[in-house]
């Protein structure tokens, strides 16, 4: 009937019959695997340095080039709320997991509910809540990388929507990026293995998608100039940033071992001995091999030079593109945080459950296998995770202890009444890790302390403002040319280092706190 407008109420019930049923299956597996690996955190105050200084932050991280950041993170407010930006995280993880059951033409249910388990339960996400701060804006970045991945692999690419994609991204966290080309590449790949596509679609597409990424970039990058001129700002020399940015940190050499090294470390890293995580990992990959070989010869792709070689590019470019950063600089420190693209790799391995053709016996064997299997990598990332927010806890409560006791420390000398500056010097006793000692390594978390020596790089100190959060002080942080002619004086240079009686003093009216000497650990 004209003129007849829907009311909310059937507007979301015919909205709710419209979404798939596996489709509901991978997000309600992803929150209530999500709140089982993530809710120690999210229900619990466990900072790490960077939340002491970022409890409150407006996130303006454009000299860091995400400019896009401060954006998302309003939305939530520029607090570290652990439940709120930890449920969005989750939240957004999970609707990324169902765009990844789009792209995999997912039909079994139990296909979508391990897709939704293994992605929110990876440690990258794990690293991502110790960034509470941000977690929900990461969230989103994932879900902005995997919806172009969609739009590409779509049976009419989007390249021009996902170009945008890319660019808001990348401009949340550069990261990111590398989901969306491991999820295309995925898709060709499986394209070519269980749906006998060609050599000529699977090019074109595979140049679609690369144009795509590099109108992103490009897009990505005039922002960052434009927003750098508009706040009159400049990249930092982070991470290697502003070398990236001037193009001149390109080592092929260097970048091939930091990708080699990376995907190692991620995967299989032995040299701290056996565990389930490896063990799973291991398994998974040779099964995954296995069988993706047996349909290369099954599906007689062999006989098909031209798509085998196309074929054997892309999975070269499964690895590089999982580390696709190391190649826009070299010297990257791909840390946990950074790896989301990795937990791709598990989707070949869950797609197995609903591809190929075999005989009933097999085809049950080979199910419950990734049942089985993928149940044991969900339920152990789900155990790395709590691991890892226990000892976040144990280090944020030793670490608690020591901040009580330096402001115990300055208020027992009269002189520091008058004092509104700080001067920090070094760091304590194993305090400098970023990550803590688990497989893989868990960005964020550390089991020494929390309290890091001051970072003029990115402009923080944490123990000032830990020491104002806590202890009700309004110090400002020494900092630049200032800071460097303070450290020259020998009054600073006799000083003893903490726990000692000396180690607090009054000096040219700034307090001075000697945690070590400057550059010790």
């Amino acid at each position: 009937m004209v003129g007849v407008v829907n009311v909310p109420g059937d507007t979301l019930r015919k909205l709710f019959r419209s979404i798939l049923p596996q489709w509901k299956i991978c997000f309600f597996s992803a929150i209530t695997i999500g709140l089982l690996a993530h809710l120690y955190k999210i229900t619990n105050w466990l900072p790490n340095w960077d939340s002491l200084v970022f409890r409150y932050d407006s996130q303006n991280m454009v000299s860091l080039g995400r400019w896009f950041l401060p954006v998302i993170c309003s939305f939530s407010s520029f607090y570290d709320l652990p439940f709120l930006n930890g449920i969005l995280a989750i939240l957004f993880h999970a609707l990324g997991a169902v765009l990844v059951c789009k792209i995999l033409k997912v039909e079994k249910p139990i296909s979508a509910f391990l897709i939704g388990g293994v992605i929110v339960s990876f440690p990258t996400v794990t690293s991502v809540m110790m960034y509470n701060y941000v977690a929900d804006a990461y969230g989103f970045a994932f879900l902005l990388s995997v919806l172009a991945a969609l739009l590409l692999t779509d049976e009419k690419p989007r390249p021009i929507g996902a170009s945008v994609l890319i660019a808001l991204s990348a401009g949340i966290y550069q990261a990111y990026i590398t989901v969306t080309i491991m999820l295309i590449l995925l898709k060709l790949i499986d394209e070519i293995i269980y749906h006998d596509a060609g050599f000529r679609p699977i090019l074109k597409r595979s140049l679609i998608s690369l144009l795509s990424g590099i109108l992103g970039v490009v897009l990505y990058a005039v922002t960052l100039v434009l927003a750098l001129r508009i706040t009159d700002a400049e990249l930092l020399e982070y991470q290697g940033i502003s070398s990236t940015a001037s193009l001149s940190g390109f080592n092929l050499a260097a970048s091939l071992y930091t990708v080699k090294e990376t995907f190692t470390n991620c995967f299989f890293d032995w040299s701290k001995g056996t565990n389930a995580y490896l063990i799973l990992n291991t398994t998974v990959m040779a099964f995954t091999l296995l069988h993706y070989g047996k349909y290369i010869v099954k599906n007689k792709v062999y006989k098909r030079p031209a798509t085998l070689l196309l074929l054997l590019v892309l999975c070269i470019a499964l690895v590089l593109g999982s580390c696709a950063l190391a190649f826009i600089n070299a010297e990257v420190d791909y840390h946990n945080l950074m790896l989301m693209g990795c937990s791709i790799f598990y989707l070949f391995f869950l797609a197995l459950y609903e591809r190929g053709t075999d005989s009933p016996k097999i085809t049950a064997a080979k199910r419950w296998a990734v049942l089985l299997i993928a149940s044991a990598i969900i339920c152990n990332q789900i155990v790395i995770a709590n691991v890892s927010y226990h000892k976040a806890q144990l280090a944020y409560e030793k670490s608690y202890g020591v901040i009580i006791r330096i402001a115990d420390r300055i208020e027992q000398n009269p002189e520091t009444e008058a004092c509104t500056k700080l001067l920090v010097v070094g760091a304590l006793e194993n305090s400098e890790q970023y990550s803590v000692n688990l497989t893989p390594n868990i960005t964020g978390i550390t089991d020494g302390y929390i309290i890091r020596a001051d970072d003029e790089t990115v402009g923080q100190s944490v123990l000032c403002s830990a020491l104002n959060d806590y202890c009700g002080k309004n110090y400002d942080f020494v900092s630049g040319k200032y800071r460097d002619a303070m450290l020259e004086k020998e009054e600073i240079r006799s000083m003893k280092k903490w726990p000692a009686k000396e180690s607090v003093a009054v000096i040219d009216n700034v307090i001075v706190i000697k945690l070590s000497t400057e550059g010790e650990q």
